[in-house]
């Protein structure tokens, strides 16, 4: 089907359809890597707050200490629900069985095939209701629908997290940075 110059794609051809909905939709496994990479831009940026300054301490020191996290994601779609889709996703994160950090967002899909609101709930630990937060974000989907860029407020900072599809659509590598850190994930559709 050809657009024509200036219309919204149709829904089958939208480049955040064949992310979200083609691609995303199921269960996907992998892991999680966080490192500070300046101590001193850490140390230095205003903002983050003391709360923020701890689980950024924690987390690198368990990363140092036991290696990666492992992912889990969890992305249900409905692909007839809101203006033009939504999609929910659930992202764990743990170690040894124990949550690090539980992630639940909706993604709200804008009409022009590339825009998306992010809806978001996070929860430090394993207890929940210490330390959650909600929060809301922009997201865009590349126009091959094979790639996304999402602007996250994390640990007190602006974050840009990019993530890539490879080509089998069975896999994807993101990358989180922000001045002061960088953190990965890779992951693998199980289902």
């Amino acid at each position: 089907m050809t657009n024509n110059v200036g219309s919204a794609p149709s829904r089958s051809d939208a480049p955040s359809h064949i992310y979200y909905f083609d691609v995303g939709a199921g269960r996907w496994q992998g892991e999680f890597t966080f490192r500070v990479t300046s101590w001193r831009r850490f140390r230095d940026t205003r903002g983050i707050g003391l709360r923020n300054r701890v689980l950024v301490v924690a987390m690198a020191v368990t990363q140092r200490l036991t290696g990666a996290s492992r992912l889990e994601s969890k992305i249900i779609v409905s692909p007839s629900a809101g203006a033009f889709g939504v999609a929910d996703n659930v992202v764990r994160l743990s170690k040894f069985g124990v949550t690090l950090y539980l992630l639940k967002e909706r993604y709200l899909l804008a009409p022009d095939g590339r825009g998306v609101t992010v809806e978001a709930s996070e929860q430090f630990g394993p207890v929940p209701g210490i330390l959650t937060r909600k929060f809301t974000y922009p997201a865009e989907i590349q126009p091959s629908g094979m790639g996304s860029v999402y602007h996250m407020p994390l640990l007190g900072s602006p974050w840009t997290a990019t993530y890539r599809v490879a080509a089998d659509r069975q896999s994807l590598a993101g990358e989180l940075v922000c001045d002061w850190a960088k953190a990965t994930e890779n992951a693998r559709r199980v289902s």
